[in-house]
């Protein structure tokens, strides 16, 4: 069963006006929740690994920082 099934989905920053965009985080719950790009993993000379089951996405900065600034006004600590 869906556990967000009664949960507000709240967007934080978005690149898009429509509801398939992307480029786009949101609250769900307890839980930021990041839409973008899919990555296939970290540049190679990284040292961090991708656990299976787990995936990357890409987002602008922009969208980052505006999804950080909602959520700190959201949470009283702009």
């Amino acid at each position: 069963m869906d556990e967000t099934v009664n949960e507000d989905v709240v967007v934080l920053g978005s690149d898009s006006h429509t509801l398939d965009g992307c480029d786009r985080v949101t609250l769900i719950g307890g839980q930021v929740v990041v839409q973008g790009t899919a990555r296939s993993g970290y540049p190679e000379d990284s040292a961090l690994r991708v656990p299976p089951g787990e995936t990357l996405s890409a987002i602008s900065l922009e969208v980052f920082l505006a999804a950080a600034d909602e959520l700190r006004r959201r949470m009283g600590r702009s």
